[in-house]
């Protein structure tokens, strides 16, 4: 008989105050406090030979090679392997940054370097907790809906494409919700899934936060009294519905954003029940008239783990075309000089924006010099018994997770984002300038400045599609 087993764990992983913190070019200064609770929380699954871990992090972004080494550990302590390791990062954009990911804060490269060895250590102790915690269990997933979200794909009046917010564009409002209960019912741990930009404390706020999915963690777990999970979608074209904070404190957008998200989550995880089903139809004399019946709840019985499984393969995404070694050389001697004059000036953010664009530049020569080709960009799907779980390593766009789920033979279908590290954004082909993606064009749109990744220049078009046909086949192998 399959018997599923299921455990979690928990660890803060906020980081030292004075670093710096990623995804904001606009935000000045270091980390000066810590507002709410910056965690990594590990669901680990064991049966039928087989273990699978979930691991949500409040982190803005990591390398595939860095969270590959975190994979390799966490699946040591969980005496599995690195392929059925899944870890998501929440992409809080008040997080700590990390050396490889932000070159313009090497001066920080000592701070940076134990921050990341601390997330590290504070993943694998989660894990390790989780396996101590072990227990039979039963699993169900849900699905809700929720509008926090908004496409932030807007068209200016000259037809550029900018970071604005389009009320009646196309969002995946789906939230995806996973139960995973002792055997008499009461939660053991709640997965929300939900795919939108974490970006309500803006930059103007000098604090580490988990942003939105802290009050909506907070939330569940006040109702349910178990550890909650936020898993990242597709948010890579939306943004909050109340935009970036451009206040300094942002508690009150945060904390509505994340209870509307989190009272989602709470509706959809409270009709889902595992220990008891529907039974037959029985007459009940004393309530009902002659020849009335009805359904009263039984027991659940039978196997509680019919699949246990993962998947994962990296596929090689084509580049659009080098630019010439001359045009190249001369793109870096531009960016070179930016950053003199930066240097001259009273700007950090000008300073930290040209330090960036010099890293990029010499990446760029470097792979004309060499001839880079391709970049890898790893997939994963999950199963457990008829839930299936999907993981990119990009900030994916919402038509992406929408996608995946529709074409899914699955009906409980999660498709993440923001998943074993970012390699760029994955944008749709029809989301690229229609006269072609330009090496010297900066854009208004993040998803298309390519070299905010230290990618040379951006992948090709039709890789959405790609990924997305990789996704299902790794589905497909998994029946």
């Amino acid at each position: 008989m399959g018997e599923l087993l299921a455990g979690v764990g928990r660890r803060s992983v906020a980081p030292p105050l004075g670093i710096k913190t990623a995804g904001f070019y606009s935000r000045e200064g270091v980390v000066t406090g810590i507002d709410g609770d910056l965690s990594a929380t590990v669901l680990v699954l064991r049966g039928l030979g087989e273990t699978v871990v979930l691991a949500a992090i409040d982190l803005c972004m990591a390398p595939q090679w860095v969270v590959a080494e975190w994979r390799t550990w966490i699946a040591s302590a969980a005496a599995t392997r690195p392929e059925c390791v899944l870890v998501n990062m929440s992409h809080t954009h008040s997080s700590g940054a990390l050396a490889m990911t932000q070159p313009e804060f090497s001066y920080q490269r000592e701070l940076l370097e134990r921050y990341r060895g601390m997330l590290a250590e504070r993943l694998v102790e989660a894990t390790i907790d989780a396996v101590a915690d072990l227990q039979p269990a039963r699993i169900a997933a849900g699905a809700g809906e929720s509008r926090v979200g908004i496409q932030r794909r807007e068209t200016g009046p000259d037809g550029y494409v900018f970071l604005g917010e389009v009320p009646d564009g196309p969002i995946d409002p789906s939230v995806g919700v996973l139960r995973v209960d002792r055997l008499d019912g009461t939660p053991i741990a709640i997965a929300g899934s939900y795919g939108c930009h974490t970006v309500v404390v803006g930059p103007r706020a000098p604090v580490a936060s988990p942003d939105f999915p802290g009050p909506m963690r907070e939330l569940v777990e006040q109702t349910f009294g178990a550890p909650c999970l936020f898993l990242q979608g597709g948010g890579g074209d939306i943004m909050p519905c109340w935009g970036m904070g451009h206040e300094t404190d942002n508690t009150d957008a945060n904390e509505r954003i994340g209870w509307m998200l989190g009272g989602e989550v709470v509706s959809v995880a409270a009709s889902l029940r595992t220990h008891v089903r529907r039974g037959d139809r029985v007459s009940i004399p004393s309530l009902l008239g002659p020849g009335q019946t009805m359904r009263p709840l039984v027991p659940v019985d039978g196997e509680t783990c019919t699949y246990l499984g993962a998947r994962s393969r990296a596929v090689e995404l084509d580049l659009v075309a080098l630019p010439t070694l001359e045009k190249a050389e001369a793109i870096l001697a531009e960016r070179r000089a930016e950053l003199d004059a930066a240097l001259a000036g009273t700007s950090e953010r000008a300073v930290t924006i040209a330090r960036h664009f010099v890293a990029w530049a010499e990446i760029l020569v470097d792979a004309v010099r060499t001839g880079r080709r391709t970049a890898p960009m790893e997939v994963q799907a999950i199963r457990v018994n008829d839930i299936v779980i999907t993981a990119i390593a990009a900030e994916v766009f919402s038509a992406t997770t929408r996608t995946i789920r529709e074409r899914s033979p699955h009906a409980a279908t999660i498709a993440l984002g923001y998943s074993n590290g970012v390699l760029c954004y994955l944008p749709t082909r029809d989301a690229y300038p229609a006269e072609g993606w330009d090496v010297g064009d900066r854009y208004r749109i993040p998803d298309q400045v390519f070299q905010s990744y230290l990618l040379p220049v951006a992948i090709d078009p039709g890789s959405e599609e790609r990924i997305v046909d990789a996704t299902l086949g790794l589905i497909a192998e998994l029946a």
